[in-house]
């Protein structure tokens, strides 16, 4: 058994009309889109993006309104504690490709002229790195080879192929040596290729995103990790991520800590997920205080993170 893949442009428009995406054979190298995208052209990004799977196993799954009633609640809370004319600093972190980024950040723009929010996320590009021989990989900028094309084959190599195919498998183990073992001169994912090969940087932000950005400078996108301190913020949203699915119980204590240490004292935390068969969210609102967290609200069931967050803050 085995299972071909989708690589151009083409073969994706006719997969789609036949409504038969294969989500783990599609090319990423169709993420790429230009400045000037049409709507066809952000349709196949945002299809191809969320069929992205990091090699940490995260799922880059999203959808035009998907925190709507989270954002509510969202501004409702920040209208209560911050006044509409001071310098707000909201993170959004574990943004994805920016879409619901794009959508909080407008409401916040409209009731807080002057703040600024930054969306960000752990990949905002990838590289493809396209061999003489016809084969291409692609690669996180960490260097993790993610995907792997020779067509009519895409496979993964951030995790197994299924054994039930085989030639697919075989193919996979088969490119994860042949990576391992390229001769590519140091400092190759910095450059635009070398001797029999060639790199290319694919943007993974949404076109909309990217057009916020130079249209309203108090918007930008970065490379983020949700782990990371950054004292100073006043919203912090993580939707997604922070749940036993994707972390331990002690990775879990880490990031309460981190949004801990970043929020000023006073600040929100925006933390939950979406349950994917009732697309319900299931959110958590917590206020900073000094030494601990306030609840201020639940939509739904609220977050399984409550429960790392009362073992949070540990002394820095």
């Amino acid at each position: 058994m085995l299972k071909f893949g989708i690589s151009n442009r083409d073969q994706y428009i006719r997969a789609r009309k036949r409504q038969s995406l294969c989500c783990s054979r599609i090319s990423y190298s169709l993420l790429e889109v230009g400045e000037d995208a049409t709507d066809e052209d952000i349709q196949r990004f945002e299809g191809v993006s969320s069929t992205l799977c990091t090699s940490n196993g995260t799922f880059r799954t999203t959808y035009r309104h998907r925190f709507r009633d989270v954002d509510v609640v969202t501004m409702r809370i920040a209208e209560r504690f911050y006044r509409t004319d001071c310098e707000l600093y909201v993170q959004d972190r574990a943004a994805s490709h920016g879409l619901t980024s794009c959508e909080l950040a407008e409401q916040f723009f409209q009731v807080f002229p002057r703040a600024e929010f930054e969306a960000s996320d752990r990949v905002l590009h990838v590289l493809r790195l396209s061999l003489a021989n016809g084969e291409t990989y692609i690669v996180e900028p960490d260097g993790q080879p993610v995907q792997y094309i020779k067509p009519p084959f895409v496979v993964v190599l951030c995790h197994r192929e299924p054994y039930r195919y085989p030639l697919n498998h075989l193919i996979a183990a088969r490119a994860r040596w042949r990576f391992r073992h390229l001769s590519l001169a140091d400092g190759w994912m910095r450059s635009s290729g070398g001797d029999g090969y060639r790199v290319d940087k694919i943007c993974c932000i949404l076109p909309e995103a990217r057009s916020l950005s130079k249209r309203n400078p108090r918007f930008r996108m970065r490379t983020r990790s949700v782990f990371e301190h950054t004292p100073g913020v006043d919203v912090l949203r993580t939707m997604n991520i922070l749940n036993k699915v994707y972390f331990s119980g002690e990775q879990l204590v880490d990031a309460a800590n981190a949004a801990f240490h970043s929020l000023k004292s006073g600040g929100i935390w925006i933390v939950g997920r979406t349950l994917e068969g009732t697309f319900s969210n299931h959110v958590t609102f917590l206020r900073r205080h000094q030494e601990n967290w306030e609840v201020l609200g639940r939509i739904g069931n609220g977050s399984e993170m409550e429960e790392f967050a009362a073992r949070a803050p540990a002394i820095l």
